[in-house]
């Protein structure tokens, strides 16, 4: 046999480490392989569960927004109610004073005892003498 066709035959023969080298990458580039295309699996599972979620919100927003507007047309009601009555502002009946302290809010409807704000101003009054 030539030199030649001996290195053709070594050439084509792989060594054990060579094709360990080879089995390695092999292994390797398929691992990366699988590990994108879960990848891109994952993404559109995601995509999906944004577009559910923004899904629900735009329900939660229009459920607020009716909501909203029938609260608005609740209030304008008991103002109708309030309006129609034959009291008159200062002198109201017992039943129109409830329905404005109930569309009232939550802070005016505290009384303030002018005493201890008179107080407090002093307070704040001395510390800046």
């Amino acid at each position: 046999m030539s030199k030649i066709a001996k290195f053709r035959i070594h050439q084509g023969a792989k060594t054990p480490q060579t094709q360990e080298w080879e089995d390695s990458l092999r292994g390797k580039l398929e691992v990366k392989h699988q590990i994108r295309t879960d990848t891109i699996n994952d993404l559109e599972n995601f995509s999906q569960d944004l577009q559910h979620i923004s899904l629900v919100v735009e329900s939660i927003q229009n459920n607020y927004q009716a909501l909203l507007t029938e609260n608005s047309r609740l209030k304008s009601t008991l103002l109708e109610l309030v309006d129609d009555c034959y009291c008159w502002k200062g002198n109201r009946c017992e039943k129109c004073q409830k329905i404005l302290k109930s569309l009232a809010p939550e802070t005016t409807r505290k009384k303030f005892n002018t005493a201890q704000e008179y107080e407090e101003i002093l307070k704040q009054l001395r510390k800046l003498g």
